[in-house]
């Protein structure tokens, strides 16, 4: 049994359900951080990372195809989170670190009138559609409840 089964059920109804691509994009990785934390011990907000260490451990056997996939979103979650213009603790924009995805929750979105660098809605719709497959390949490949 999971240990923090509530809270993954939670981040996922959020992020399946809510009309708003960031939502569904944050909610996405804090439930994907809570199942990675139980099978890697993950103890950062290192997605990339912790994937990375999943398909390092778990990929094996007859799973063995599974690392290009899980090496290729690591890749693909960690550029995507980069390319996420962000409001810095200084006041100035920054770009979010891939290895602390929570720092998209201080997004500086085009459509708020943010000079540049500002995000993009394509940019954040590529994001949530990133973390979506994410979840997905783990829940089908490893029945991860994601």
């Amino acid at each position: 049994m999971s240990q923090h089964t509530t809270n993954i059920r939670a981040f996922v109804v959020a992020a399946t359900s809510s009309a708003d691509e960031m939502v569904r994009a944050y909610c996405g990785m804090v439930a994907i951080e809570l199942v990675l934390k139980q099978v890697t011990g993950l103890t950062d907000h290192n997605i990339p990372s912790a994937l990375n260490l999943f398909a390092h451990r778990f990929a094996v056997g007859n799973k063995q195809g599974c690392k290009v996939r899980l090496n290729a979103l690591s890749t693909q979650l960690s550029n995507a989170l980069k390319s996420i213009s962000v409001q810095g603790k200084d006041g100035l924009a920054r770009f979010a670190p891939s290895e602390s995805y929570p720092y998209i929750r201080y997004t500086r979105h085009a459509a708020d009138g943010w000079s540049s660098p500002s995000t993009t809605h394509e940019q954040v719709k590529t994001l949530a559609e990133l973390v979506c497959s994410t979840r997905s390949y783990l829940t089908t490949k490893f029945q991860k409840p994601l």
